[in-house]
């Protein structure tokens, strides 16, 4: 399990209860948190976990010019991806009304999402630009295909898990509290992302 674990968050994943269930249940030991801890730091990382305590990842352990511009690089593509992944989320509000959406652990149904999107051509027309800023569509899109190739887009991206395929119903991982968290070090710092000589308050860095 501790090999499983050190590459898992090597390979830049977010372990929480809904994304590894038996590697989160494994860092919520303390020893073995510690053990993790020590291995890592030898090679210059820490485990640093969201402002909820929901989900465990990695992060450089100091900031020299090297691991600056790999922290700017990872923010640059988060700003690109960031009004996609969360339009798609306003999206789900606005067509279920699940004010919860943003906390981990929440699921949504595909089936129920598609159902309410058919019946509101406004909520059509935001999917059909939701799926533009994935590039999401094929040469077969339909409305439920587009929808399926987000989905399959953000769980690939570690936002959402499939936890039950045959229902077509996915849950929110730990990934969007370090969203969140990066959102807010954005807004609290300067936009062009530039990383000064003292590490951030902010456990927010580079994934690797």
């Amino acid at each position: 399990m501790f090999e499983r674990v050190v590459f898992q968050l090597l390979e830049g994943a977010f372990i929480c209860r809904v994304s590894h269930p038996d590697t989160f249940d494994f860092l919520c030991d303390e020893d073995n948190l510690r053990s993790v801890e020590d291995f890592v730091a030898k090679i210059g990382r820490r485990v640093a976990r969201t402002t909820k305590q929901s989900g465990f990842y990695l992060v450089f352990a100091a900031y020299g010019e090297q691991e600056r511009a790999a922290i700017r690089s990872n923010y640059s593509d988060i700003k690109n991806n960031l009004i996609p992944v969360i339009s798609f989320f306003n999206l789900v509000i606005r067509t279920t009304g699940q004010e919860d959406i943003l906390m981990y652990g929440t699921a949504i149904e595909a089936d129920t999402l598609i159902g309410k999107i058919d019946q509101d051509i406004s909520l059509r027309n935001e999917l059909q630009s939701l799926g533009s800023r994935f590039k999401a569509f094929s040469s077969d899109t339909t409305q439920r295909k587009l929808l399926d190739n987000i989905f399959k887009r953000l769980v690939n991206d570690g936002y959402l898990k499939l936890a039950n395929p045959e229902r077509a119903i996915y849950q929110v991982t730990s990934k969007i509290e370090y969203l969140l968290d990066v959102i807010k070090f954005i807004h609290e710092t300067d936009e062009t992302l530039k990383i000064g000589d003292e590490q951030p308050e902010s456990e927010t860095g580079s994934l690797i």
